[in-house]
């Protein structure tokens, strides 16, 4: 009854401050709740940005404008403590379909695909271990496409990160998509065998392979039990070959495709579609972005960013993240009598080895 009372008392704190309008000049973008038995909330970071102005809007407008939606997003999730969350929205109603998760997003392939999911109506989960970045990616998805979009940290490499961030993920609805884009980045240069570390080694493997083992695991239930969904994983090169130098890299990225393979075989009968996208090029940065404005914006850690080794910067004849996102759309739209378990990209001036 203390735990119902201290509820009942932050809703109608919470009414109050609807009802004030315009009386308070700070709008509010965050909204706590009680924590009773020391169980911790998700935690909705909710703000709406002016698409003309890309300023907050007052809190009156947010009130009268999305109240259903702000309501909604009050409920509690239980979740730990460690999983951080940032959510972003200018769609007036939930998406009839089910999550995008996109895992591994960073500023060229991870955020196109989930710009073209969020831009198909599907409600957006982007998880990334820089939480800052995923949140100024959410906003602009969300002010472009008109769509809602979650931020979720993860650290691929840890189990438990991943259960706890996907925790967050089940908790908005069923996951009908997932999108594996994780990579742990190395030098461009070949490292002799000799000087490996194995520290490195382990987690190369488990940020390429063991992540995805875990978050395929964390969306399979929810997929066979409803007889369908999508679990896409970016490969590359070193995915097919061999390659001096690279031990690292191509350890984690066979194990990735023999898994693939391996989870299309045992889940494709049940109503799931697994596939493994072989990227054979660099990708830079979309169509009409500059390549100042593209090295301005980085790369964030765990972002599949290319799919060949010993390359040097992005030039003519990369591949455009855009176009990519396009295919991972339509292996998601295939129809289940003709599946793609397996294919790879390259540009039109990529040389064959």
């Amino acid at each position: 009854m203390e735990y119902m009372d201290e509820k009942l008392n932050w809703r109608r704190r919470e009414n109050a401050c609807c009802k004030r309008g315009n009386d308070s000049d700070t709008p509010r973008t965050s909204h706590p709740l009680p924590n009773p038995n020391h169980l911790h909330y998700l935690n909705l970071s909710f703000s709406i940005l002016n698409s003309h102005t890309q300023t907050p809007y007052s809190t009156n407008k947010l009130t009268t404008t999305t109240s259903s939606l702000y309501f909604q997003l009050t409920t509690p999730f239980l979740l730990p403590p460690s999983v951080r969350t940032e959510m972003r929205s200018m769609a007036t109603s939930p998406s009839p379909r089910g999550i995008a998760a996109i895992v591994g997003v960073g500023p060229n392939l991870g955020l196109s695909i989930a710009r073209k999911f969020a831009h198909e109506g599907y409600t957006v989960a982007i998880l990334s271990r820089d939480l800052g970045r995923l949140s100024r990616f959410a906003d602009e998805i969300a002010r472009e496409e008109k769509a809602q979009v979650f931020a979720i940290r993860i650290d691929c490499s840890d189990s438990r990160s991943v259960r706890e961030a996907f925790e967050g993920v089940l908790s908005l609805g069923f996951v009908e998509i997932l999108v594996y884009n994780a990579y742990y980045p190395l030098p461009w240069y070949p490292s002799s065998f000799q000087d490996l570390r194995v520290d490195s080694f382990e987690k190369s493997l488990a940020v390429s392979s063991v992540g995805a083992f875990h978050c395929a695991q964390q969306v399979l239930p929810g997929m066979v039990e409803r007889g369908k969904g999508t679990i896409l994983f970016t490969g590359c090169s070193a995915s097919l070959n061999g390659i001096a130098g690279y031990s690292e890299l191509c350890c984690g990225k066979f194990a990735l495709r023999g898994l693939s393979q391996c989870l299309a075989r045992e889940f494709q009968p049940q109503g799931v579609h697994v596939a493994h996208v072989i990227i054979d090029g660099l990708i830079g940065p979309p169509r009409g972005t500059s390549l100042t404005a593209s090295s301005q914006r980085g790369n964030s850690v765990g972002e599949q960013s290319s799919g060949v080794v010993g390359g040097g910067g992005v030039g003519e004849g990369a591949m455009d993240p855009d176009a990519l996102a396009q295919t991972f759309w339509h292996l998601h739209v295939q129809d289940r009598n003709a599946w793609t378990q397996e294919m790879d990209l390259r540009s039109y001036s990529a040389r064959f080895f």
